[in-house]
């Protein structure tokens, strides 16, 4: 956010935003629910905080502070206030929320996209029940690399004026590994991009792990400095196999952990992706105690989200939702292993200061073969897109004139305009677009608000690492 100049003589106040949390060891959390910009301070920073109850001016306030902590009182105040845990007494909550909204949408006019996203397979070679594919009918061919390949030739060029320094590649499918063929193709001509503009360049691969080839395993450990692979694997064997199935009807997983244990051995990064319902709930520990075994060293837990009626059934209450979420962070915490998901970003963005919307179409695109943008690869198949590709598409972006960019992110900031006229108005709980499109509904409703508090309640006492450690556009992995 942009730092305003404190003024000789202003008057202060507390903001009505704040939350401080101590902890056992006498560590005080404090952080802002609007602004994040969370920080540990292992002082009496409540005592010096409580100045603030009441408007006060900057001199004075230095003077008390002197009085109840040897440090430089202006120095403390600055900090402070650049991070808005104080705030000019003349200003209310509703006014500071439509600041903050304000500085950030103008801030999101032009996108700074850093991850790019590649449907590439038409096909799965699985039968997964609740398989959010059967949800909208995704019909798309296969991507071909000279079509990808139009779409490189524009995006080096924009990330290079744009001072992008770095760029993540992800491919996706259904099953993106049944189209190998191109996608090996694609991540060569983004190699060589990748070094004539000086573009970091680092590739995912999202995978069901099922059928995978000599030559797959080839490619992997010859790519595997800048590759990372994400497994799906929902659970232990007896979990696992009640829904990731073949069209035999036949469980997958004594395939998939051979194929995963396979892939670690390449010494690639890697990782897997749970799908947390009513089938795996019960045994979480026993399968982050399984994936620490066979060397896993990062999870990425998302929520089961059903669609039909029996689906739904397998959903999780939001009482088991954050059970289960908990349960996986201290299970693999004793593990030492990394721990990420589509809800953390909620939780993140409310207490490290992410922007207050979702970063889909803002630092992410994903593209399709038929030619058509999403600006998150939930979206694929629905109308919620940017229109069709365009060799111009790179340059309208940057010049501020494309615009389905322009509407969509319109969109997302009119909402949360929206929640300035609730009583309540701080954006406590915002949440994915995509539930909220699903269901019909405007996107500044807030449908996960009890849990995402319940979440930031719990993690603002965890390690620092634990919060914020990876978090890579965690709403995008959805397999």
């Amino acid at each position: 956010m942009n730092k305003k100049e404190l003024q000789p003589g202003a008057v202060l106040k507390k903001s009505p935003f704040l939350v401080l949390n101590r902890l056992n060891n006498g560590e005080v959390r404090v952080y802002s629910k609007l602004h994040g910009n969370l920080t540990s301070y292992n002082y009496n920073i409540d005592k010096i905080l409580e100045l603030f109850n009441s408007q006060i001016d900057v001199e004075t306030s230095a003077k008390k502070i002197s009085e109840i902590f040897h440090c430089e009182p202006s120095t403390l105040i600055k900090e402070l206030y650049d991070k808005r845990f104080i705030i000019e007494a003349d200003k209310n909550e509703k006014d500071i929320l439509l600041e903050y909204i304000e500085i950030v949408r103008n801030k999101n006019k032009s996108p700074k996209i850093t991850d790019v996203t590649f449907l590439i397979s038409a096909k799965c070679n699985l039968a997964c029940k609740g398989c959010y594919h059967n949800f909208y009918d995704f019909k798309s061919n296969n991507m071909e690399d000279n079509f990808a390949g139009q779409i490189l030739n524009g995006l080096f060029p924009y990330l290079k004026k744009r001072k992008i320094p770095e760029l993540l590649i992800s491919f996706l499918g259904y099953e993106p590994l049944l189209n190998f063929e191109t996608l090996s193709r694609i991540y060569d001509k983004a190699c060589r991009m990748s070094e004539e503009y000086g573009i970091k360049t680092s590739f995912k691969v999202y995978t069901n792990a099922f059928n995978l080839s000599r030559e797959i395993f080839t490619w992997i450990t010859k790519n595997k400095s800048n590759l990372g692979i994400k497994v799906s694997l929902d659970g232990i064997k007896e979990d696992h196999d009640k829904r990731r199935v073949d069209f035999a009807g036949e469980g997958t997983y004594d395939k998939v952990i051979e194929n995963l244990k396979r892939i670690i051995m390449t010494d690639v990064e890697c990782s897997v992706l749970i799908v947390l319902s009513k089938l795996n709930f019960t045994n979480i520990e026993q399968f982050t105690y399984e994936m620490a075994e066979i060397g896993i060293k990062s999870i990425t837990a998302n929520i089961f989200s059903g669609h039909s009626e029996d689906e739904k059934l397998l959903e999780l209450t939001e009482e088991e939702k954050f059970e289960a979420i908990r349960r996986m962070d201290l299970s693999t915490e004793k593990y030492g292993i990394e721990f990420n998901g589509e809800w953390k970003f909620a939780v993140v963005q409310m207490i490290t200061g992410a922007h207050f919307s979702c970063p889909a179409g803002i630092k992410q695109l994903v593209f399709s073969s038929d030619g058509l943008i999403y600006p998150c690869q939930r979206f694929a198949g629905t109308k919620m897109n940017l229109g069709i590709y365009e060799d111009a598409f790179w340059e309208k972006l940057i010049d501020g004139q494309c615009e389905s960019y322009n509407k969509w992110t319109a969109n997302l900031y009119d909402s949360v305009m929206d929640r300035t006229k609730e009583e309540d108005s701080d954006l406590a709980g915002w949440s994915c677009p995509f539930h909220l499109f699903t269901r019909g509904e405007n996107f500044s409703k807030n449908p996960e608000r009890q849990l995402n508090e319940h979440l930031i309640q719990y993690f603002i006492t965890r390690p620092l690492n634990r919060i914020t450690n990876q978090f890579d556009q965690p709403h995008q992995e959805t397999h």
